[in-house]
């Protein structure tokens, strides 16, 4: 079979696979996409599923189990007031908590439940529910640290917060003389206090009281700092759904649901045992989350191979277009390289995923993150391709000009197939780049290994084992990358 045949075989397989990933996400989130008018009508009828946005690394309002369900009072609370209300199917998003605001802004989930605190801050934002738990600040500090008596003792000292929480803010108010820690989940908060890496955290009580009756190692000082209450959070333009919450919350209150459940989760306070003592590497962590961890694994292969596929493509056509005598066009290419390669992976995530929907662009979780990482991972590919194919001798081109062959057949027989061996090797390097970098999507909920990751420590708080073994199966990734681009290499050598 001729080889140009085979070529156009492979390619045809590759961008189907590719349109497999983008648009298939893509036309489902049209169908997601709520009417005009009329969204709580389209819940209750199953048209639309609710879309919940939620951190579940916070137990016990949301957290999830071995199996990768989600958990919690939050949830339980979530499933009954729209069971009350008529809406047939709920769906949770896991996102990092700093994310549930912007999420809504940008219409990419319907509630934000994540103990997430009623400001008036917050509230010109979106919108809030009544008030569904009494919470508030309190300061945990490690129960062999005497030194932090009162809020007045925190100047100076190390203290470890979530990003994007009230407690933030609170403390830059209430005592500027604190070293905040800002750290992203609610595991790493009390982690970093029972490990020494802060003096002490500022959260919310109910969270810490239930981590130190699971955990220990820490214990509460002073009374509460705060009393604020726990709100669910909405669109601006959704009140009809807010509404719908408030006369359900009302209603199980009166029946009695609303302290079953929170005599399910909160009464575990004070009748939890503390865990026995445990192997520093847990094999039993890895096992009982086997299905978890074999989900996102999936998953980032997804993303992997989806992205590799858009960044050869793009860097192909940014490396002609940089290589083209046509000055708009080879400008063009320019720009893509300048703006994609200067500005940071994680802020062209961000803007994609949150801002274009503000321009009536909206893609699905797993769309916005091959499309970042792909165009991210093209922009290196078109300087690649550029410099691979300036590499080869320019007399060779001016021979087979000589012989009476178009620039064209020229390029595709003499040149690029050189420069395509030559490429090889930094392609293999910037692969494993885009490997280790796709573990950044999960900051736009994609439920990749990393996040999967996070989600297992909240439960289990055994960080060490979960990430060593994570960080193992990055690097066999990383290197059976490596050992194809070497194979390949190899075979494509006695064709030269």
């Amino acid at each position: 079979m001729p080889r140009q045949r085979t070529w156009a075989r492979l390619a045809t397989a590759l961008l189907t696979g590719l349109a497999a990933c983008l648009l298939v996400p893509t036309n489902a989130a049209a169908a997601a996409e709520p009417p005009p008018t009329g969204k709580l009508a389209a819940l209750r009828s199953g048209q639309l599923p609710l879309r919940v946005g939620t951190d579940a690394t916070f137990p016990p309002f949301e957290f999830t189990d071995a199996q990768g369900n989600q958990l919690g009072f939050d949830v339980d609370l979530v499933r009954a007031l729209a069971a009350r209300a008529g809406i047939k199917n709920v769906e949770f998003v896991q996102m990092p908590f700093g994310n549930i605001v912007p999420a809504l802004q940008a219409n990419q989930i319907d509630v934000g439940s994540s103990a997430i605190y009623i400001s008036a801050e917050r509230a010109k934002a979106v919108d809030f529910s009544d008030i569904y738990y009494p919470g508030g600040l309190a300061i945990f500090a490690n129960e062999k640290d005497n030194s932090i008596a009162s809020l007045a003792d925190l100047a100076g000292k190390r203290v470890a917060v979530q990003v994007g929480t009230k407690s933030v803010d609170w403390l830059k108010q209430h005592q500027p003389a604190a070293q905040l820690i800002t750290v992203q989940t609610n595991e790493q908060m009390f982690s970093s206090a029972r490990l020494g890496q802060a003096d002490a955290v500022v959260t919310g009580a109910p969270a810490g009281k239930y981590f130190i009756a699971q955990q220990g190692g820490l214990k509460q000082v002073g009374d509460r700092l705060t009393d604020e209450n726990y709100g669910y959070a909405f669109q601006k333009l959704d009140p009809d759904l807010r509404d719908a919450f408030n006369t359900a919350l009302k209603q199980i209150r009166d029946d009695g649901s609303y302290q079953q459940i929170t005599e399910k989760w909160f009464g575990a306070e004070t009748t939890a045992t503390k865990p026995a003592e445990r192997p520093l590497f847990n094999v039993t962590t890895i096992i009982e989350s086997s299905g978890q961890i074999w989900q996102g694994l999936l998953v980032s292969i997804q993303v992997i191979l989806s992205a590799l596929v858009l960044s050869l493509l793009l860097g192909t056509v940014g490396g002609f277009a940089k290589l083209s005598r046509i000055p708009p066009v080879r400008w063009l290419g320019s720009a893509y390289v300048s703006v994609i390669r200067g500005t940071p992976f994680v802020v062209q995530l961000f803007f994609i995923y949150f801002g274009l929907p503000q321009l009536g662009l909206q893609f699905p979780p797993m769309a916005a993150g091959i499309i970042a990482l792909g165009l991210y991972s093209g922009s290196y590919v078109t300087e690649i391709f550029r410099g691979a194919v300036q590499s080869v001798d320019r007399g060779q081109l001016e021979a087979a000009r000589s012989c009476g062959m178009p620039h064209a057949s020229a390029m595709r027989h003499v040149i690029i197939p050189q420069a395509f061996l030559r490429m090889l090797p930094p392609l293999g390097n910037e692969f494993v780049s885009m490997t280790k970098n796709s573990a950044l999507v999960s900051f736009v909920t994609i439920h990749e290994l990393f996040l999967v990751g996070q989600t297992i420590i909240s439960r289990t708080f055994d960080a060490l084992t979960v990430y060593l073994f994570i960080g193992l199966l990055y690097y066999l990734l990383t290197n059976l990358i490596g050992f194809a681009t070497s194979t390949i290499e190899k075979k494509m050598a006695v064709y030269i």
